[in-house]
Order: structure tokens, then C-alpha cells, then sequence
């Protein structure tokens, strides 16, 4: 009954989340699909009105109140391709201090999770409904099937670009993922950063590949759901966080996929 009862409040709750704004997913013609090589001038075509930024996230830790462009700013543009089946990204942020070298987690980090049916619901292994077996089971049985995260280093660190959250590795290769940085900072600095990348939503992702899976249909005006958060160090010592920037008002968007934002698959602009 428990249980139930834990699953029923993370659900409902979570709508909430999904009877906000609306975002817009650009629609890439198949001449102008952006090519994935750090160099942005594809994303021209982009209207300035699909950029999501810094002013819609709030840190939802309590460590800042509102955002401040002098420490972290952040612009995001999202796309999608009729003939790929891929959501692409082009995620530009300044930061006062990149962190990065730490061998942890404990680094900056671009964390991505995408519901490409809408489906809702717990999708991580202490979310589990069912609490009669462990969590091992879990993550087995359940964690990132129905929705997945994707927690991408900015910049990537020993030639990894993301910890791909889930017993579904081969998500974050190609051809379901592709990848690209820009930038020139070190450990400490300040600076630009320039990600772009691809990822392919599955309805259902199987820890024994593709081939046992169930990729997401897309198509115009199809909602989605879709969030992030951006994960800001001030340090390389292991010292808490400087900041939780999310674009959900719900912490625990990352494993409960009812909390994540309503973004709209935009249809083709003709000229």
C-alpha cells in the first residue's frame, strides 16, 4: 500500500509539470540537418524564439534565488529531423569557473532526460513501485526503459563524453549518439562552451540493445517530454555544488519522467 501510495503522489505531482509553457522543438529540413561537428552556423536557421535560457531555470536547492548571467549563462536550442528520428541540441553556456578533471561526478554537467512518448512516470530504480526485490532488480528490470538520462560532461573528461544513466550503454554511442565541443578553457577558467550533440528516445530501451528495443515515433506537433538541469561546480576539491539549474520545478525530474517540460515537435517551415 505504500508503495501505491508513493508512486500515486510522485505521478500526480508531477503533472503539474506538464501543464506549464510549451516549448518548441525546431523542425530541421532534410537538406539542413545540423551535422554534429562543434561548428554552429547550421543552427542559423533556428529562430531566436526556440532559445530556452538561463531566465527559465531556477536553482532548486536554495543556493541562489535568481539566476546570475556573470556566473552562469545559459542558451539552449532543440531540433528534430522527420528522417533521423533524433532529437538534436546545441547547448551554449559561459561559466565563471569550468570544473571538469575530477574523476567523479562532482564536475560540471549538462543533464539531459527525454520521454519521447510522454508516458510518465518513475523511470529509475529507487522509484521502483514494487519494493519486494532489490535495487540491483531494479535497475535490471526498469531504470531508463521508458525515459532516459543523460548526464553529459561540459567539457568531457578522459575521452567520455556523458555517463549515460541506466544498464543501456550503448545509447550514448553512435548511431544513436553524436557529439561535438567547442571551447578553450582549462580547470578553473572562465569561458564559452559550445556542446552539440543528438540523442535517439526510445518508447523502450533494453539493456540488450537496439534490436530488442522500441525507438520513439516523431512527428509534427507530437508533445514530448523533455528537461534538463545544469549541474554548476565552483571547485575541484569535492565540495558541495554551487548550483542545481533547473528547467523543471521538480528536483526529482531526473528519474520520475511525469516532471519533466511539454515540448511540442514543430512542423517544417516552408518558404
Amino acid at each position: 500500500v505504500i508503495s501505491i501510495l508513493f508512486f500515486q503522489v510522485l505521478y500526480v505531482s508531477g503533472l503539474q509539470g506538464q501543464t506549464e509553457e510549451v516549448f518548441k522543438v525546431f523542425c530541421f529540413p532534410s537538406d539542413k540537418i545540423p551535422r554534429i561537428d562543434g561548428e554552429i552556423n547550421d543552427w542559423d536557421i533556428v529562430p531566436d524564439n526556440y532559445v530556452i535560457g538561463t531566465d527559465s531555470m531556477t536553482e532548486d536547492e536554495g543556493k541562489h534565488d535568481k539566476p546570475d548571467k556573470n556566473t552562469l549563462d545559459i542558451k539552449v536550442k532543440v531540433g528534430w529531423a522527420k528522417e533521423t528520428g533524433r532529437l538534436y541540441f546545441l547547448y551554449e553556456a559561459y561559466d565563471d569557473y569550468w570544473s571538469f578533471t575530477r574523476d567523479d561526478l562532482m564536475v560540471d554537467i549538462f543533464e539531459v532526460v527525454v520521454d519521447g512518448d510522454r508516458s510518465g512516470g518513475p523511470f529509475i530504480d529507487k522509484f521502483y513501485p514494487f519494493k519486494d526485490i532489490s535495487k540491483e532488480d531494479a535497475w535490471d528490470l526498469f531504470h531508463g526503459r521508458h525515459a532516459q538520462n543523460y548526464h553529459i560532461s561540459t567539457p568531457p573528461k578522459n575521452g567520455d563524453w556523458c555517463m549515460y544513466w541506466g544498464p543501456q550503454q550503448w545509447l550514448k554511442d553512435e548511431p544513436f549518439s553524436k557529439y561535438a565541443y567547442n571551447y578553450n578553457f582549462k580547470e578553473g577558467e572562465s569561458g564559452k562552451l559550445i556542446l552539440e550533440f543528438y540523442i535517439t528516445p526510445f518508447d523502450y530501451a533494453s539493456p540488450r540493445g537496439a534490436e530488442y528495443s522500441v525507438q520513439s515515433e516523431l512527428w509534427e506537433n507530437k508533445l514530448i517530454g523533455l528537461c534538463w538541469a545544469v549541474i554548476d561546480y565552483d571547485n575541484n576539491e569535492g565540495k558541495p555544488k554551487d548550483g542545481f539549474w533547473n528547467l523543471s520545478r521538480h528536483h526529482t525530474m531526473y528519474g520520475n519522467a511525469s516532471e519533466l517540460r511539454t515540448f511540442k515537435l514543430m512542423p517544417e517551415k516552408k518558404n
